[in-house]
């Protein structure tokens, strides 16, 4: 009876390790959102990393670090492992170009500005890379990047609705 559980539990693992190898490694999520405030503010609320801890639920702290002149940082959310961020491009109250790294995921987050009447249009876009077939499917349950960008932008969006 143990050797037909234990066949069952080896069949349901290589089972998910090669549905995780089907996925594809690389994920792209882009959304465009009208946010009620003037560049400046948008610009100011995405590039002062301390200050979002403020306004980002579940985001605990930012810590900089010093060996990269301040282009460095790691962010300690309320749950899960740590995310440790590189700026790639700034052009201040235009365009932020962050590199991403967690476990075994990498990847991209930018974010574009353009001024429009009533506010401030940005295009977000978020790029992972996930190297690991189980890490391919954590990343894709209850909803994984979608669902991640949408939080980021809800909770920024809430931070100009007074």
């Amino acid at each position: 009876m143990m050797w037909i559980v234990l066949g069952v539990v080896v069949a349901v693992l290589v089972l998910l390790f090669m549905f995780g190898l089907s996925l594809p490694s690389r994920q792209q999520v882009t959304r465009v959102e009208l946010l009620k405030a003037p560049v400046a503010e948008v610009w100011e609320a995405l590039s002062d990393l301390p200050r979002q801890t403020h306004w980002r639920t579940g985001l605990k702290s930012v810590q900089m670090l010093d060996d990269d002149h301040g282009l460095r940082w790691v962010e300690q959310p309320e749950r899960g492992g740590a995310v440790t961020l590189r700026k790639l491009k700034e052009l201040p109250a235009q365009e932020l170009l962050l590199e991403m790294q967690q476990g075994s995921s990498k990847g991209t987050r930018s974010a574009r500005m353009n001024a429009v009447p009533g506010g401030t249009r940005v295009t977000f876009t978020e790029i992972l890379e996930t190297r690991t077939p189980i890490g391919r499917i954590r990343a894709r349950m209850g909803g994984g990047l979608d669902q991640r960008l949408d939080s980021f932008i809800q909770q920024l969006k809430a931070k100009f609705a007074v």
